[in-house]
């Protein structure tokens, strides 16, 4: 288990990768990456998620027959997924979320979320892996799939393996386009 990266060197080299080798992962190296998401912030500490690893290539392959391009839920399934050594499906629970702070909590909740899928992509390039944060899928298929108890909500999947190929990074916007300082 090797790693050493640079932090802007992690940022730098993130990317939605969606080919990978036919290699398996580590566990040591899931647990790792997994418990990377789990230090994400979270609205009073929470912690109001859940990381189901799927290995499981019959299971991959159902899992990937949720999914759709883009927001057009009629299109096909991304079927690269089902190259992917592993699925991460991250589930919210939101029940704590909602006991503290009510419908208040339902954005820090969903951005908590958020942080924590971030922490693990970029824990993922850290180990020399490859991930992509899908959000076109259909989570009550997902959540049949796993026999989730009621109240488990999957809210991403997150194929992981070792790259087949990095893409470019795509264009971004200059800072000083997004960015204003108010004196």
């Amino acid at each position: 288990m090797q790693f050493e990266m640079e932090f802007e060197e992690v940022i730098l080299r993130r990317r939605s990768v969606r080919s990978f080798e036919d290699r398996e992962v580590e566990d040591i190296i899931l647990k790792k990456i997994v418990d990377h998401a789990s230090r994400a912030p979270s609205g009073g500490n929470l912690q109001h998620w859940e990381f189901i690893a799927v290995k499981n290539k019959e299971l991959i392959e159902k899992i990937a027959n949720t999914t759709f391009s883009g927001n057009v839920t009629t299109a096909a399934p991304q079927a690269w997924i089902k190259t992917a050594p592993i699925i991460i499906v991250v589930c919210y629970t939101p029940r704590s979320v909602f006991a503290r702070y009510g419908e208040w909590g339902k954005v820090g909740g969903i951005l908590g979320m958020g942080a924590a899928i971030e922490n693990l992509l970029l824990s993922a390039v850290n180990y020399g892996l490859g991930a992509c944060w899908i959000a076109g899928f259909r989570p009550e298929g997902v959540a049949a799939l796993l026999k989730l108890p009621r109240g488990v909500e999957p809210i991403s999947l997150v194929p992981v393996g070792y790259p087949k190929s990095v893409p470019q990074p795509p264009p971004k916007l200059p800072v000083d386009q997004i960015f204003t300082i108010m004196a």
